[in-house]
């Protein structure tokens, strides 16, 4: 993954095949880590960030738009 500007590189995606383009992004509280959301709901985690679940191979009623961390 490139880096850009001073935020820090967590992970890669290298060799990883997405079902789903990827349509979100969300950082964690502290900045240590962040989300990708694909639009089939998948969720992909990095750094320091847990993973709470996903709704990737589930049918949903409309394609993914967005994500919010708290």
């Amino acid at each position: 993954m490139a880096q850009f500007g001073n935020a820090a590189p967590y992970g890669s995606m290298v060799g990883t095949a997405l079902d789903a383009p990827v349509v979100g992004m969300a950082a964690n509280s502290n900045g240590s880590g962040y989300w990708l959301q694909g639009e089939d709901g998948g969720i992909f985690t990095f750094g320091n960030a847990e993973f709470y679940g996903s709704m990737g191979g589930r049918d949903l009623n409309a394609p993914m738009v967005g994500i919010a961390a708290t």
